[in-house]
């Protein structure tokens, strides 16, 4: 998942959100410009097959200049490879046919964001989106959402929270799924004071992806801080140590807080570190707390039905490197 980070790189995140979209587009809008978006398209490839792929797409592109398809490969490629200025010279040139102008100012957008240029990064965007709005299939076009929610990502990093929002709500009503861009718009409104919308995005980008992702806790715990909700605030800083793989600090600030307003949440979370440490029985235990106090609660029905059906289906949380030690 794409997070907002260091405008001067694309992480692994970004580059699998784009090769998602963009798979998606070829199926659902039948695009003309297939060898432009190869199924590879942005994948974060190893250096050695990026630079085989790199010398045979540049010959491509020599022997059959005005390959559409063979350029736009080449510029996909100088992407993966870091090349940002090389991919935009390449890109240009293909605007410069007045063919498959969308897909061409989508990915140099990308490059301009791997150069950090976010001005000139969302001048592209937001043509995508003036070319894709009014489209037939906008209502569920992959490359209209990712244009929105980079808009969005921009607006973010630009410190603009609060134009954040519309954008990152428009990218949602096209994908309700869209665990990053629920992490998003979630941390705008918490910068703009919104704790309660904050609260139910963040919720639900969790929800997509309870293990391994302790951002969202986090900007909840800062939420929760500023509102003056301690206990919660606590809960979810114990869920931020618990997801980054820390569950023996989480357990006992966890269990520090199983009455009051946390308590449902910290029996839940209680649930989900045992499970996650392979104790079916002591997970099924504080499930069974939750649904005391809440029976139709999801996610303690959930985690109870996995729990009553034998081991975890749920993978181990990761064993933190120790302190100085190498990855």
């Amino acid at each position: 998942m794409f997070r907002v980070t260091s405008p001067t790189k694309m992480d692994d995140r970004q580059l699998n959100r784009l090769i998602k979209r963009v798979a998606l587009l070829l199926i659902v809008g039948g695009i003309a410009f297939v060898g432009f978006y190869f199924l590879d398209r942005w994948r974060p490839a190893t250096t050695p097959i990026v630079d085989q792929r790199l010398s045979a797409a540049e010959q491509a592109v020599r022997d059959k200049p005005e390959d559409i398809a063979a350029r736009g490969q080449l510029a996909d490629l100088y992407v993966a490879k870091g090349l940002f200025d090389d991919a935009i010279v390449q890109y240009n040139l293909i605007l410069e046919t007045d063919k498959e102008t969308e897909l061409a100012t989508y990915g140099r957008a990308g490059a301009y964001m791997g150069l950090g240029d976010l001005d000139a990064a969302a001048a592209d965007y937001q043509a995508v989106v003036d070319i894709a709005q009014g489209g037939e299939m906008a209502n569920f076009d992959p490359m209209l959402e990712a244009a929105y929610f980079s808009l969005g990502s921009i607006a973010m990093q630009q410190g603009k929270p609060a134009d954040a929002i519309p954008l990152l709500e428009t990218a949602l009503k096209i994908k309700r799924s869209d665990a990053d861009a629920l992490f998003l718009v979630g941390t705008a409104y918490a910068a703009v004071g919104e704790t309660d919308k904050a609260e139910t995005a963040l919720r639900s980008a969790v929800a997509f992806v309870p293990i391994g992702w302790s951002e969202p806790y986090t900007a909840m715990a800062d939420a929760f801080t500023k509102a003056g909700r301690t206990a919660m605030a606590e809960w979810a800083g114990a869920m931020a140590e618990l997801t980054a793989g820390k569950p023996e600090l989480a357990e006992p600030r966890l269990l520090a807080i199983t009455d009051g307003e946390a308590a449902l949440d910290a029996a839940i979370g209680l649930g989900l570190l045992y499970e996650t440490k392979g104790d079916t029985a002591a997970a099924g235990e504080w499930y069974g707390k939750a649904l005391a106090l809440s029976p139709d609660d999801p996610a303690a029905r959930l985690g109870m039905s996995r729990v009553g059906a034998g081991p975890t289906a749920l993978p181990v949380l990761p064993t933190p490197a120790p302190a100085g030690g190498s990855n």
